[in-house]
């Protein structure tokens, strides 16, 4: 005669289950962390004759990040998908833009972190604000540039554009011209394929300015100043263990990124 169990048996060997589970996959990956941190300098010297320029964008949702040992697998080409199982090979992280940032009382408590990590592993940086429709984009540039570090040779700022809303693009507009005239160089806008339809596309002032467009499938949208694509909202990558993270792909090879920040980036201020 079978035993039959009670409802709060089976919820006990459910949540049991789910714990051990839980252990073994944190185990796996703890493991292949420590394998990782022991590549050697010659394997990540060839990493960087990939053609392909990938970066991340960051905000304290990833929690910690050990940015000394940041590198997206990658099949034998150099392509990065950001999925599991990930592919044996290994590539740096080229570019990195992280959050300041978000309305006009919201600052991220890992951005001077991220930053000051991030600059000293050399990888070149952007500063992000996300913009909310809930006061005007003057106020909330007022409070982005409060916050923001810039040093020559950093990526342009970029504002996030997200928000569906009847009043987004004035203030997006405000936010621009206050921050361009404090930074001297021209923004990136970030935003989804259904904003850039519905109102960057027709915009002449937003339309202007480049754009760095999420878009987690298909290709690289066709558009002819989208100059960055985030491909995917949820990567998994070396360096980032409490959470996965926003891959993008920029529109060029290292030497036009290069090219693209001496001339569009942060300028010493002479």
């Amino acid at each position: 005669m079978g035993t039959t169990l009670t409802n709060r048996q089976k919820n006990f060997l459910t949540s049991a289950c789910k714990f051990l589970c839980g252990l073994a996959i944190g185990a796996a990956f703890s493991f292949l962390v420590q394998r990782h941190e022991t590549t050697s300098n010659e394997e990540t010297a060839v990493e960087n004759d990939y053609p392909q320029v990938y970066g991340i964008d960051v905000s304290f949702w990833q929690g910690s990040i050990r940015w000394d040992q940041l590198a997206l697998p990658c099949d034998d080409a150099g392509f990065v998908s950001g999925k599991i199982p990930a592919p044996r090979n290994l590539r740096p992280v080229q570019f990195a833009f992280i959050r300041v940032t978000k309305g006009h009382s919201i600052v991220d408590s890992l951005y001077q972190k991220y930053y000051n990590e991030a600059k000293k592993q050399r990888i070149p940086c952007g500063a992000y604000h996300f913009l909310t429709d809930s006061v005007s984009g003057k106020i909330q540039a007022d409070v982005f540039l409060s916050h923001v570090q810039f040093e020559p040779n950093d990526l342009p700022p970029v504002l996030d554009v997200e928000i569906d809303s009847p009043t987004i693009i004035e203030k997006a507009k405000e936010w621009l011209e206050m921050v361009e005239k404090e930074c001297g160089v021209k923004a990136i806008i970030y935003t989804n394929m259904h904003m850039y339809e519905k109102w960057v596309k027709n915009d002449p002032i937003l339309n202007s300015h480049d754009l760095w467009l999420a878009k987690p499938r298909g290709e690289m949208p066709d558009v002819p100043n989208c100059k960055f694509w985030q491909f995917t909202h949820d990567g998994h990558v070396w360096g980032i263990i409490d959470n996965v993270v926003d891959i993008n792909l920029f529109n060029g090879t290292k030497e036009e990124l290069q090219e693209y920040i001496n001339t569009k980036g942060i300028s010493p201020k002479g």
